[in-house]
């Protein structure tokens, strides 16, 4: 994901529960005003898309007894308390004017009528976060050149007042520790004066950089991009001026390719009086990629849970009313039919059970590729396939790939049973390197993919066929997708489905 910094048109978020709402909101806006407009809904996903720091205006959606904007524009502006956020009212919501002022609502436009949309066009344009912060506030003021904590005047002073050894040993112990600190910490941690500034920043992410920051303000730096940059500032000025804290931030530096977490208090001086500020940035890349992961193994789930719940009734209702059947048979034979058809039901449930656990537990997280005898996983993992039938022609080596031995075995496995679901019991199947790069073929001599079907049969739960589960190529795109290949479907040379695996890695020789 990127944005550009130079788009003309304004970037606008746009929070809402309802998604209708959202397509309304979104067309009526860009076709009204020079805006590009975002979607969250969610508080989450709100404070997910501000970490980029493109966003240029906030609407917060607001109904009575259905969704609190003004709770959720409190929330979001803790960390981003610079960012403009105008309250788009449904008309039912009569309280919410008197409710929105002294809070972090700027601005305040009823949903009322097609006009309302030409009222927020305007908000936006009056309301939009300006960070052309001017070249007086981008280059370090002469008159007010950098000065270390404790210079040479300062020491003059303290010798000339008599200080004693013990407080010039409590002095030097704490200017070692505060220097150690520092030094040795593993976070990025800086001090700004009241110009915005750095005074002092530790080691521990940019320690060959250091000199670029000593004196200057974060849009003189160039580490970071330039909106960003400009963004900080602007937010280092607020703390400081509205002498308040931005606590734990996510903010993503794309130039960096870096997630961070900061938090900014104010810095003051034995009086109380605010100097400046003190602020720590850490390094949650892991942590939001781990996040990252489970969120999409979560909403697989759910996604799974709904369509097992669908899925598996059938079977279940097929088997009650069999094992119903069972117990009033008159004869044996009555008996015997009706208990296969149960045990054809709990086969059909079983099948659904294990492919979607498969989905489910091992998603697109592959353990370390090592080097895979290709050929071998395909002769193992056909040995595994009750197929008596069937046949497996290799159409030249495949060689030796990176990959994970156990999860190809399980893609290969689901790719034959799907040839032999829809070609049937004595169908043949080929597998061989492919002519146009790095990458391999499975082909078989059934009837092939539907046309109109293609584009949908990586979905899980789709199928064309009466047995099967709709999770086969599901499973195989997403192992496919975890060791970083590209798949795809089409029909082979003899009419029989095909499926390519491009962008395979060999070890190196």
């Amino acid at each position: 994901m990127g944005h550009d910094e130079s788009a003309a048109a304004d970037h606008v978020l746009y929070l809402d529960t309802v998604e209708s709402r959202v397509t309304t909101v979104t067309r009526e806006l860009e076709s009204r005003a020079d805006v590009t407009v975002y979607a969250a809904t969610s508080v989450e996903d709100a404070l997910d898309r501000l970490a980029w720091p493109d966003i240029d205006c906030l609407v917060v959606a607001h109904r009575a007894e259905q969704f609190d904007g003004i709770e959720a524009a409190e929330r979001i502006c803790e960390t981003h308390p610079c960012l403009p956020v105008i309250l788009f009212v449904s008309p039912d919501s009569e309280s919410a004017a008197s409710r929105a002022v002294g809070t972090a609502v700027d601005e305040f436009v009823v949903h009322e009528g097609p006009a309302a949309f030409d009222t927020l066009a305007t908000a936006i344009a009056d309301e939009r976060i300006d960070d052309d912060i001017g070249d007086e506030h981008t280059t370090a003021d002469p008159a007010g050149a950098f000065v270390p904590n404790v210079d040479d005047e300062t020491v003059d002073r303290l010798l000339r007042d008599g200080i004693d050894r013990a407080h010039l040993a409590e002095l030097l112990h704490k200017s070692r520790l505060f220097d150690t600190i520092f030094e040795s910490i593993p976070v990025h941690l800086f001090v700004k004066d009241e110009q915005g500034r750095h005074r002092y920043v530790s080691a521990g992410y940019f320690e060959d950089e250091l000199d670029e920051f000593l004196g200057k303000t974060d849009p003189e730096i160039g580490l970071v991009a330039n909106r960003h940059a400009r963004r900080a500032y602007l937010e280092d000025m607020h703390v400081m001026e509205a002498d308040t804290s931005v606590l734990d931030k996510v903010e993503y530096l794309p130039m960096l390719d870096q997630w961070n977490l900061t938090s900014k208090v104010p810095w003051r001086d034995p009086n109380g009086d605010v100097v400046g500020l003190i602020g720590v940035t850490r390094d949650i890349s892991e942590r939001k990629e781990r996040q990252e992961q489970v969120k999409r193994q979560n909403e697989r789930l759910n996604r799974f849970a709904d369509m097992v719940s669908h899925d598996l009734r059938n079977p279940l209702q097929l088997a009650m009313l069999r094992l119903e059947l069972a117990r009033d048979a008159e004869d044996d034979e009555e008996l015997v039919e009706n208990l296969d058809g149960v045990e054809s039901a709990l086969e059909r449930i079983d099948e659904l059970v294990e492919d979607v656990l498969a989905l489910a537990r091992q998603g697109t997280q592959v353990v370390t590729p090592s080097p895979v005898d290709l050929d071998d996983v395909v002769d193992v993992t056909w040995s595994s396939v009750d197929a008596p039938d069937a046949t497996v022609e290799r159409a030249g080596s495949l060689g030796t790939i990176l990959g994970d031995e156990s999860r190809l075995r399980q893609m290969l496995a689901n790719v034959f049973r799907n040839a032999i679901e829809h070609g049937g019991p004595s169908v043949t199947i080929r597998v061989g390197p492919l002519d146009t790069g790095p990458g391999f073929y499975v082909e078989d001599d059934g009837s092939g993919f539907p046309d109109a079907d293609v584009d949908d049969l990586f979905d899980a739960g789709y199928t064309t066929s009466a047995d099967g589960t709709g999770f086969g190529l599901s499973i195989v795109q997403e192992i496919a997708a975890a060791h970083g290949w590209d798949i795809s479907a089409t029909n082979g040379a003899n009419g029989g489905a095909r499926l390519e695996f491009s962008g395979i890695e060999r070890p190196e020789a």
